[in-house]
């Protein structure tokens, strides 16, 4: 009997050594998931657009190499038009205490009409201009933000559009702080589609935001870090985004699971126009199905850019994307 105690013992002992030492390393490795997603200056983005399947099919190759191109030209311009433009830097603290900035191309003679660009993951203010542009064309006023913990604003870690919907929902004040008549588009590509997504299920998201246009979001963070994991690591989500989660919150103060787009959705009562690409594989293309279909407003439509990989429906149809757009905003201004 006693030396069958000691055996049971040992096992037990060792059971339990093993479940810490698999404790202590999931945690680890949810620690250093977060860390590589989303703290400034990692290198995420970049390594995820390297482990994307490149097509073998040569007429989407030729397609893919026009829109790049089309990207460049478009983003030149838009860069001169933001130099050449006069333009004001604005400034907000945040609820958690960071400087943010934005930066406002405002038109010479009164509107009342806005824009709000959200940028996308690891991206900045400068992606938003081709976005700007047009809307400033169009008499808007145009305000493009950094979010937290990208281009000139304060942060170390990266919201995924959690924090960053109070932080919108701020800026918007701010519009209607100088301008109470202001009637305001949110425009968000990526991450930033994603943000004002989660912005809409917001009770307090002002009736001044009549039209909402997300550009390739993700449906949740959850489902983008799993995808992800797979896609760069081979990992599946148990024990890593599990312990991320943990991580997240400890780290950047909200929790992966925070980051539902769907149910935020399911609050929605903003006109909300969707665009995808079909071909994106880094925010999946079926999730524009899961976003429009968890939509609660009547008003919204969506369109579906064939062959176009991630955020390049824009540059791969820009005179049917704008159509498309501004049909909708006219409709529902």
């Amino acid at each position: 009997m006693n030396i069958k105690n000691k055996t049971l013992k040992k096992i037990r002992n060792a059971v339990i050594a093993l479940l810490l030492i698999f404790i202590v390393l999931s945690l680890a490795a949810g620690d250093y998931m977060i860390k590589y997603a989303i703290k400034r200056g990692s290198v995420a983005s970049s390594n995820i657009q390297d482990s994307l399947t490149v097509s073998d099919d040569a007429e989407q190759q030729a397609f893919e190499t026009r829109v790049n191109n089309t990207r460049k030209e478009l983003r030149a311009e838009a860069q001169e038009w933001s130099d050449s433009t006069p333009g004001e830097t604005l400034s907000i603290t945040s609820f958690d205490g960071l400087k943010l900035n934005a930066l406002l191309h405002k038109q010479a003679e009164t509107s009342h009409l806005w824009m709000i660009g959200v940028h996308g993951f690891h991206g900045d203010m400068s992606s938003m201009f081709p976005y700007a542009k047009k809307y400033f064309e169009k008499g808007y006023n145009v305000l493009t933000p950094d979010l937290r913990a990208s281009g000139t604003s304060e942060g170390t870690y990266i919201g995924m559009g959690v924090p960053d919907k109070r932080d919108i929902i701020q800026w918007t004040n701010e519009i209607i702080k100088m301008d109470p008549d202001a009637k305001i588009v949110l425009h968000g590509i990526s991450m930033g589609a994603s943000t004002i997504m989660l912005a809409s299920g917001e009770t307090d998201l002002p009736d001044n935001v009549k039209v909402i246009v997300e550009d390739c979001g993700y449906s949740s963070i959850w489902k983008e870090y799993t995808d992800k994991l797979h896609q760069v690591f081979n990992l599946p989500p148990f024990p890593v985004l599990y312990t991320a989660n943990l991580m997240c919150k400890i780290h950047a103060g909200y929790f992966v699971t925070d980051g539902s787009c769907i149910e935020a959705l399911k609050k929605n009562k903003t006109p909300m126009f969707f665009v995808h690409g079909d071909a994106d594989d880094y925010n999946p293309f079926y999730m524009l199905d899961e976003v429009y279909e968890a939509d609660a407003c009547d008003k919204k439509e969506k369109l579906v850019i064939e062959r176009a990989r991630h955020t390049d429906s824009s540059f791969a149809e820009p005179e049917r994307y704008w159509d498309s757009v501004w049909s909708f905003i006219d409709k529902n201004m």
